[in-house]
């Protein structure tokens, strides 16, 4: 499959600033996001608040006044001809909008030989939805990744793991590696005391397993322990849930432990960052784990303490 590298084209009057990262996440699934463009009449009042999204995403505002109808609009089309006809580097153009009007334009991408995705709300306008190679409704977008520091490494390569999972498990560890820069771009696994990303992720034992290593290719997946619940009784907080993704991760005295929806007892629903859980955490190698600076498992996670003895 040819290798995408595209330009993401948003028409910032009709597209949602608060989904806009889940936009660029969501196109840097299918390749590389060389271009991040967004139009709008930037002097309205009713853009300022695109101002740090803008910032935090490193996209370019593209201005344009209100000189007539659908001004932005125009701007965006004459740019995506360009873009098309004299920058050999890009093979993929993403239209970001519900505005039936663009299909001429994706139609006329698809003919020139060129990838065309676009991003939109369910009610776009059918010939404007056939007329591209993939459409991606705005409901079925994922969360943004929130930024994570570097204190919080476990809960970043498992968002990592998991994002990649969502297309294809057990997880090369080249597309990991992508994700985590994506997530990321500071990431570096020497900044963890680790030559590379293989050797940290040996050192996560109580997170992931090899499944399949060759000299130039490594395959993991999530380890799934056997560990019965029998063990000591901690009290911790939830400090991360992933509900898309069905984790999370609980703080204690004793450190850090992750955890599956599947070890909760209860309805998971009402499970929330803050709130006071009990879990059963194995006697044996625990200790070592935490002192190790591991990140163990935690098992039988129950919302009361009666249900805890």
């Amino acid at each position: 499959m040819m290798d995408l590298t595209f330009a993401v084209l948003v028409d910032g009057e009709n597209a949602s600033q608060a989904q806009y990262v889940s936009m660029l996440e969501e196109v840097e699934k299918y390749g590389t996001v060389a271009i991040k463009w967004v139009y709008a009449d930037w002097t309205a009042r009713e853009q300022s608040s695109w101002q740090d999204v803008l910032h935090e995403t490193a996209s370019s505002p593209k201005q344009q006044f209100h000189y007539g109808k659908d001004a932005a609009d125009h701007a965006l089309v004459m740019d995506a001809i360009e873009l098309i006809s004299n920058n050999q580097r890009i093979n993929a153009i993403c239209i970001v909008s519900s505005d039936g009007g663009f299909y001429s334009l994706a139609q006329r991408i698809r003919e020139k030989g060129l990838h065309v995705m676009a991003i939109g709300k369910e009610n776009t306008p059918e010939r404007f939805r056939k007329a591209c190679h993939n459409f991606v409704f705005t409901k079925n977008l994922s969360d943004p990744v929130t930024s994570l520091s570097h204190q919080d490494l476990n809960a970043l390569l498992v968002d990592s793991y998991l994002r990649c999972a969502e297309s294809n498990e057990p997880v090369y560890l080249g597309d990991m590696g992508k994700m985590l820069k994506m997530f990321d771009s500071s990431f570096d696994p020497r900044n963890y005391g680790f030559l590379s990303l293989k050797k940290l992720i040996k050192d996560k034992v109580e997170l992931f397993d090899i499944v399949d290593e060759k000299v130039d290719q490594c395959f993991i997946a999530m380890r799934t322990s056997n560990t019965k619940a029998s063990g000591t009784t901690v009290q911790g907080v939830i400090r991360k849930l992933d509900s898309k993704r069905d984790f999370g991760f609980i703080s204690s005295n004793q450190g850090d432990y992750h955890f599956s929806f599947i070890e909760v007892k209860g309805n998971t629903a009402l499970l929330k960052e803050g709130q006071t859980v009990w879990f059963k955490v194995p006697d044996i190698d625990s200790k070592k784990d935490l002192a190790s600076g591991q990140c163990p498992s935690a098992k039988n996670i129950v919302l009361n303490k009666q249900q805890a003895a």
